[in-house]
């Protein structure tokens, strides 16, 4: 394997938008990644069809703090979806200005995750906030990341709040192919941004994890940093939650499918990490 054959190449990173909290620092991580990269930035606002046809329906109501009671018809819902647009749009018009970004934005209409993964075929990267701006109850991750996280055809960067500068870099790696190309995407991500790269080693027995750093080490001397290495035993979402939590706010980079990670366990993680995640198919 050449150093060229190892690297995380990103060319278009395509952020979802939508002006809630999340994706504004969604927003905030791409157009980071972007100018450290070169890459273009492509913003995209989704019209949800399933707000339009509700709000056509004639029993609708809109209910404000104010304990007031609106009928909530088509017509408004129309303007407040162009006037959100128009609010993402200034957002990264100005983040991507201020980084010297080279960007774009359009808006489409149907359903968003849909729309997001058909957009997504045409990027290197998607950046995407955990949640938009409707919540459900406990729980950190939304439909549309979950669906996004389980079907995106290249990387997917989920965000909660604020990347954290000068944190480390995490990545989980089992030996298996996708946690090749994870450690490959981390070990770069770190030497961008100067810092710390901690490998967690997936290995049920002390031989295996001997093994497991052995390749890994190899692996990253292309980059030219210089990691830690831990061992895990347990492939169990507490266990793994409490290392990763332990170790900060930073960067954590998952293989999307793990050959110790069960679906259920990989689900856990993306809800309930408050640290950026960054998958790789």
């Amino acid at each position: 394997m050449t150093e060229r054959e190892a690297e995380f190449v990103v060319h278009r990173i395509l952020v979802a938008l939508d002006a809630s909290t999340h994706s504004m620092a969604a927003l905030a991580a791409a157009v980071e990644l972007a100018a450290a990269m070169e890459a273009e930035l492509e913003g995209l606002f989704v019209e949800d069809v399933n707000l339009v046809r509700l709000a056509g329906l004639p029993f609708v109501r809109e209910v404000r703090h104010t304990a007031s009671v609106e009928v909530l018809d088509s017509t408004r819902m129309e303007r407040a979806l162009k006037a959100q647009a128009s609010q993402a749009r200034e957002a990264l018009e100005t983040a991507a200005g201020r980084a010297q970004v080279h960007w774009s934005f359009r808006v489409v209409r149907g359903h968003v995750a849909q729309e997001v993964l058909q957009a997504a075929s045409q990027a290197d990267l998607v950046t995407l906030g955990k949640q938009g701006r409707s919540k459900s109850p406990g729980a950190r991750l939304g439909s549309t990341a979950l669906r996004v996280a389980l079907h995106v055809p290249g990387a997917l960067l989920l965000v909660e709040r604020g990347v954290p500068g000068g944190q480390p870099v995490l990545v989980l790696y089992d030996g298996s192919d996708g946690a090749q190309r994870a450690l490959d995407a981390a070990a770069r991500l770190a030497k961008m941004s100067g810092t710390h790269l901690i490998v967690l080693l997936l290995a049920g027995a002390p031989d295996a994890a001997k093994q497991l750093e052995q390749q890994a080490g190899l692996r990253i001397e292309l980059h030219r940093v210089h990691p830690s290495f831990h061992t895990l035993h347990e492939a169990d979402a507490q266990s793994l939650l409490r290392v990763l939590q332990s170790e900060g706010g930073g960067l954590v980079v998952l293989a999307a499918r793990s050959t110790l990670l069960s679906e259920e366990t990989f689900q856990k993680l993306l809800d309930s990490l408050r640290n950026p995640v960054l998958l790789i198919r």
